[in-house]
């Protein structure tokens, strides 16, 4: 016959150890759970910190664009080029204080305006249907973007134009020759690339040359495109009153970006210099000027 085998008792000392091991636990991971969330809030402060000091350095970036600029319409009024002082002003990882800064600055009336097209003006929609024609738009999608330009705008970058039914790759072709300015706006021949000035002088020869005298002497002017039999195209000129200025700042492990654009103008007999649109990190529209690959040396 099977006898039962009497329950073992557990010391009551011992039961006193299991549970005080138990609370020994759980209050360690408690103590741990509170260490990694004081470790987060710390991580999060100085990244706050580090964003903040970040962005007030983009800020100052801007404003000294806006000083060179201001500066630039006092002492000249016949031309705006490259070779002028606020062109001077690209840095490209520079040292800062915990950190590195990239600022890019750029005449923005190299291209096609295409808040023009709201002006009512032919001409300014001829020019774009060319400048579309070249992008690879049809008619259609030519069409489609105009209209979407008059009733949805003043557009304040071209990303929107692709909800007109403009493809990507026919997208990108045109940000390389049009632009999104607010007001009306002429192209700066000084600042227009090569292709875009075959398209204003349909003559890619002549554009060629002219390309070629403005990297020798730095700029154009009037007399440059009667040596080449050429007028001056509607819609263009030599002067800019809109311009980019692009800066980032990159402190600890943290980096802040910005894009805006500065416009000049004449009030009362003065220069007035001043930030018209503003955007930040991922917002940059893509026709924004690049930052300048950091060389070693």
């Amino acid at each position: 016959m099977n006898r039962e085998r009497p329950a073992v008792e557990v010391p009551e000392q011992g039961m006193i150890l299991i549970n005080v091991l138990m609370f020994v636990a759980i209050a360690a991971g408690m103590v741990l759970l509170m260490i990694t969330r004081e470790e987060i809030a710390l991580d999060r402060g100085l990244r706050n910190r580090e964003a903040a000091r970040a962005m007030a350095v983009v800020r100052g970036g801007e404003v000294s664009a806006i000083v060179a600029l201001r500066r630039d319409a006092e002492a000249s009024d016949r031309e705006d080029h490259r070779g002028e002082p606020w062109a001077a002003l690209s840095e490209s990882g520079a040292p800062i204080e915990g950190g590195t800064f990239d600022l890019a600055i750029a005449d923005a009336q190299g291209r096609f305006n295409i808040n023009n097209i709201r002006s009512g003006q032919i001409a300014s929609v001829i020019l774009f249907e060319t400048i579309a024609r070249e992008a690879g738009l049809t008619p259609e999608q030519t069409a489609q973007a105009i209209l979407f330009v008059r009733e949805a705008g003043p557009v304040t970058d071209l990303r929107p134009i692709r909800l007109a039914g403009v493809p990507p790759e026919a997208a990108q072709r045109l940000e390389q020759l049009a632009t999104a300015l607010p007001g009306v706006t002429q192209i700066n021949l000084n600042a227009a690339t090569e292709q875009m000035l075959a398209l204003l002088l349909r003559d890619p020869d002549v554009a060629q040359r002219l390309v070629a005298i403005r990297e020798r002497q730095g700029f154009l002017t009037a007399d440059d495109l009667s040596d080449q039999d050429v007028t001056m195209p509607p819609g263009t000129g030599f002067r800019s009153n809109i311009f980019w200025v692009r800066t980032r700042a990159t402190i600890g492990d943290t980096s802040q970006q910005a894009a805006a654009l500065i416009q000049r103008r004449q009030v009362d007999g003065a220069v007035r210099v001043a930030t018209v649109e503003r955007w930040r990190n991922a917002a940059v529209p893509p026709d924004a000027p690049g930052f300048a690959a950091v060389t070693d040396g």
